[in-house]
């Protein structure tokens, strides 16, 4: 029978799950408790949630939150981190600590936006740019035509205006 503290622990965990767009798993065997509490601290200042969930209790939070396909990593010792903005950035918080780590704190697999990812196609996320990234390159592609245009235009502008000075001169002389 489900313990109230299991049914909370179970709910928390559903509810943030249904929210992220992206979450990683990682299996923390051999790593110390310093680097744990570096690595939870860095995912603190870029608000990201790390959580301990056992695998029964993740198990049934994956299910409520309507997502499929990593049945078979939750095997082991898990942690997950979640990010509720930016889908890329649990992937790179974890790459900044792959010096540090080597082969301690493997990715199992990635929840990114919808789909499951496994751990060998998961490192390739971490060279994409940001939302906010991608946001300003749009921007940026959108602003440049027509700013171009302006300077063309005004460019021809001053042409014109030239050209009618020296008109204007021609005739007084």
């Amino acid at each position: 029978m489900p313990t109230p503290q299991k049914e909370t622990i179970v709910q928390d965990m559903a509810d943030k799950f249904g929210r992220a767009s992206s979450f990683i798993m990682t299996d923390f065997t051999g790593v110390d408790a310093n680097t744990i509490v570096e690595i939870r601290k860095k995912f603190f200042e870029s608000d990201i949630d790390y959580r301990v969930v056992k695998n029964t209790l993740a198990k049934i939070s994956l299910e409520k939150s309507g997502i499929e396909g990593l049945e078979d990593y939750l095997k082991g010792v898990n942690a997950y981190a979640i990010s509720y903005d930016d889908p890329t950035l649990p992937i790179k918080v974890m790459e900044g600590f792959k010096k540090q780590l080597g082969d301690k704190m493997p990715i199992k697999a990635a929840y990114f936006e919808g789909q499951v990812i496994e751990s060998s196609r998961v490192t390739s996320l971490s060279s994409l740019p940001s939302k906010q990234e991608l946001i300003g390159k749009f921007a940026g592609m959108i602003i440049s035509p027509m700013g171009k245009l302006a300077s063309t235009l005004n460019a021809n502008m001053q042409n014109v205006v030239g050209v009618l000075n020296a008109l204007k001169e021609k005739k007084e002389n």
